[in-house]
């Protein structure tokens, strides 16, 4: 994905979690409330602690679901099979540690635990659909905030400024857009490359990336390209390439970014 309206997408997904875990709370809530009904209308005793010990399988979604997030935004989805494994993955650390908690949290405060493979196979038999629908949902989720902000990126470009200013110190400078080669992490600054000429700016990478447009695309976790300017590409077998850029300079595009790279480059190249 076009990291250039990124800052948007972090933030919808930040809201994405606010609004899960408020649901979240009110699931265990009510689940918790269905067990007391459950032992009233059957006539048995309702042991809060024991009702709230196999709802552990509701308390790992918000860490789960967080460190996904996190390892999305790292590395972008850019095939089914990578969607796949977002589900699949964190699903089966979830029914690992469930069993694990609930077995470790009865030893503590009961009698007799509950047994490991006895509470796994109960997790397998009721919850399995139920977490693969979950994180189905939630990628299936931001994907669609990802694909939402990329097109407005796309209709906001037009208006955006055609240059980007600058600062190193007290020096500000004017660069536009079409004389920028690429742009690489030089912590704490970005340096800036044109032909011929380098330039300091004291910005993160991903907030320089904000203020570019469309024809600017993330090929690495440290480097940004102005796809106008790359001539070629050659793979390196590996599943990396190399760009050649017009001023005859190379650099590397990782293979977490060539799907992006490649429909960025064929759609600006096709447009012009």
């Amino acid at each position: 994905m076009n990291k250039y309206n990124q800052y948007y997408k972090l933030s919808s997904g930040n809201r994405l979690l606010g609004v899960f875990l408020s649901a979240l709370v009110a699931i265990i809530g009510l689940a918790i409330f269905q067990d007391y009904l459950h032992s009233i209308r059957y006539g048995q005793s309702f042991f809060f602690f024991e009702s709230l010990l196999f709802k552990t399988l509701w308390f790992y979604f918000p860490p789960i679901l967080f460190l996904l997030k996190r390892e999305i935004e790292k590395r972008p989805l850019n095939s089914i099979t990578q969607m796949c494994f977002a589900v699949i993955a964190p699903a089966l650390v979830h029914l690992t540690l469930v069993p694990i908690t609930i077995w470790c949290l009865s030893s503590i405060f009961r009698e007799q635990s509950y047994g490991i493979i006895k509470t796994l196979t109960f997790t397998l038999s009721n919850d399995l659909v139920k977490l693969l629908l979950i994180y189905s949902l939630f990628i299936g989720w931001l994907k669609y905030l990802e694909n939402k902000h990329s097109k407005e990126a796309t209709k906001k470009g037009t208006t955006l400024p055609q240059f980007l200013v600058v600062s190193s110190g007290k020096n500000s400078t004017r660069l536009d857009f079409n004389d920028i080669l690429y742009i690489k992490a030089a912590t704490p600054y970005v340096a800036i490359h044109l032909e011929g000429k380098e330039y300091l700016h004291s910005e993160s990478l991903k907030s320089t990336a904000i203020k570019l447009d469309a024809r600017f695309i993330r090929i690495h976790r440290s480097s940004i390209v102005n796809t106008g300017k790359v001539l070629s590409y050659r793979s390196r077998l590996n599943g990396d390439y190399d760009l050649v850029l017009q001023d005859g300079s190379e650099i590397r595009l990782s293979r977490n970014y060539v799907n992006d790279f490649k429909s960025c480059y064929e759609s600006n190249h096709s447009t012009a």
